[in-house]
């Protein structure tokens, strides 16, 4: 089974009511890590340098290539152990902010993503 640190809505470890770092599993783990993969820039991993999405080249050149970034968006939530599948994903540009909202398909179940 999946398990991993839970962040909170910032994206920070926490303890939980018990007193530990509250930890994810299953889905929810799955889920987060999807998240996060989604929201890793290209170069940003100093142990996996050529993992990311490369947002300033697709997206910030003054000539944003929407299908390029979903293109790249799908491979790193693909990327993901524990995730089998996409069964939609939408990408958005408007008033200079970038959104996708995504349903995955997990070995546990399927859930949704967006950032």
């Amino acid at each position: 089974m999946t398990v991993t640190l839970s962040v909170d809505s910032k994206n920070d470890i926490y303890i939980g009511a018990n007193g530990s770092l509250s930890l994810s599993s299953a889905i929810q783990a799955t889920l987060q890590a999807a998240q996060q993969a989604a929201q890793t820039q290209l170069g940003e991993m100093i142990y996996a340098t050529d993992q990311g999405i490369p947002n300033f080249a697709v997206v910030w050149n003054g000539a944003p290539n929407l299908a390029q970034f979903e293109a790249y968006l799908r491979r790193a939530i693909l990327a993901v152990e524990g995730v089998t599948g996409i069964e939609s994903l939408d990408v958005a540009q408007g008033a200079g902010v970038l959104t996708y909202r995504a349903t995955i398909v997990t070995i546990y179940g399927t859930g949704a993503i967006n950032g």
